[in-house]
């Protein structure tokens, strides 16, 4: 099984609207991946911090992310269902259950001929501009690969902040039965609070197994402005985010050789996250392939 997700969604959408592009490449996704998808990034990342953060409290029966990131491609970039308020709740209800399931059994082919070719998706062509152009401009303040990934690390760290105050404000609701309405000052502190217990966790060892997201994605980062000759590109991004999805969670990425250099290189040694094996070679792939099919039957 290959699971679609969102980046591949999105990646999609960059293809001519034709048979032998786009809706070709659907239908060939829609039966290499049985309609499985992973949550979308932000999803994951949330559930990684929310996570770590109960483990954080002393709860130890929890399931394993490993079962909590997977949904079906209707809902590969998030959850969505009709709110009609002027309904009785009831039956707005069974309508939101009919309309869920409904989205359950959809084809990625058939999302594809319904958007049509009027979706634009982004090129982030601007972003590695401006990305290129900022890390030339600070390149020569980067003295270690350790000082570049720390780096990296609290930038992933600003956006998760905000998630695990979120999840600290829901997990205080719960004890105390009721519903909160921090001011804006109090909720930049508990944002800061929170920005702190995630950077400091990440000095112990077992912070990148449960919070994979923020270690990959700052791992492979760091490596791109450690490598101070080395440009993005706009597609690295969508790349990227492939790559932090295959290397947290599944058994195999299969990929192209820059790419596959990058995350296997020693001094970030990302296989070893959740054993992922890396592929870039064609005909090492199928043999791998062919025998876990062997293992299988």
């Amino acid at each position: 099984m290959c699971p679609i997700s969102a980046s591949m969604f999105l990646e999609l959408l960059k293809q001519s609207y034709s048979q032998g592009r786009r809706i070709g490449t659907a239908q060939l996704i829609d039966e290499l991946s049985l309609g499985v998808s992973m949550a979308p990034p932000h999803t994951v990342l949330g559930t990684e911090v929310y996570s770590f953060l109960l483990k954080s409290k002393g709860f130890v029966d929890l399931y394993s992310m490993q079962e909590l990131i997977w949904t079906k491609v209707g809902y590969v970039l998030g959850v969505n269902y009709p709110s009609i308020s002027q309904l009785p709740p009831t039956e707005e209800l069974v309508i939101q259950e009919a309309f869920y399931d409904y989205l359950w059994n959809y084809t990625l082919s058939g999302m594809v001929e319904m958007i049509g070719d009027k979706t634009p998706t982004p090129h982030f062509k601007d972003l590695a501009y401006e990305t290129n152009v900022q890390n030339t401009l600070h390149k020569d303040e980067l003295r270690s690969f350790a000082q570049t990934y720390d780096i990296e690390l609290r930038g992933g760290i600003e956006v998760a902040s905000e998630i695990a105050a979120d999840v600290i404000q829901e997990l205080a609701e719960k004890d105390a039965g009721c519903t909160f309405s921090p001011t804006p000052e109090q909720r930049a502190s508990t944002v800061n609070m929170c920005s702190n217990i995630l950077y400091y966790a990440f000095k112990k060892a077992t912070a990148r197994d449960t919070l994979r997201c923020i270690h990959i994605g700052a791992s492979i980062h760091a490596s791109m402005r450690w490598d101070k000759c080395r440009k993005f590109k706009p597609n690295d991004y969508y790349d990227f985010e492939h790559a932090t999805a295959a290397l947290s969670y599944c058994d195999a990425f299969l990929t192209e050789g820059p790419l596959h250099d990058l995350v296997t290189r020693p001094q970030i040694d990302l296989t070893a996250v959740n054993g992922c094996k890396v592929f870039s070679d064609i005909e090492a792939a199928a043999d791998h392939f062919g025998k876990l099919c062997l293992n299988c039957s």
